[in-house]
């Protein structure tokens, strides 16, 4: 199995499959009602769909790094805006992140194994997460998937 293919791995199984560390964003956002994913059980805290807003924001910059862009802030922002508080709205959002998450799995897969150690930028700059190898990235999409979801599961024991 080839970098590229464990990576993509890696990535499938933080929002699809069986990771080790416990549960993937599908199971975990499965039987979230729209309710329940605007409520603020901690009022200083970001709720279960703005934290989805932004796993998703960023898995789309990662997918825009790949792709060649220019590394910035995700085109829908760091912390997305909730749009609107329906079961529609939120059944997009999910979708969103599922769809992002595909397609950047689809290139990861195809991107070429010798250019995984090429900096995504030069400087390390932590807002914008630059200053890594694209194995790096890939990498830290999949911790940062890891930290949010785990801040989701916690969310969820709050009702």
């Amino acid at each position: 199995m080839t970098r590229a293919e464990k990576l993509s791995n890696e990535l499938h199984n933080s929002i699809f499959g069986d990771p080790w560390y416990g549960f993937s964003a599908i199971s975990i956002l499965q039987d979230i009602s729209v309710e329940r994913a605007f409520q603020k059980p901690i009022p200083s805290a970001h709720n279960i769909l703005e934290l989805t807003l932004h796993i998703a924001a960023w898995t789309e910059e990662t997918l825009s790094r790949f792709n060649g862009n220019k590394p910035s802030e995700p085109q829908i922002g760091d912390w997305p805006v909730p749009e609107n508080y329906t079961e529609e709205y939120w059944k997009t959002v999910k979708q969103n992140l599922f769809d992002a998450t595909n397609k950047l799995i689809s290139v990861v897969q195809k991107f070429p194994e010798e250019n995984l150690d090429n900096l995504v930028s030069g400087e390390r700059n932590v807002s914008l997460g630059t200053g890594f190898s694209f194995e790096g990235l890939i990498s830290g999409l999949v911790q940062h998937n890891a930290y949010h979801l785990g801040q989701i599961s916690l969310l969820k024991k709050f009702s």
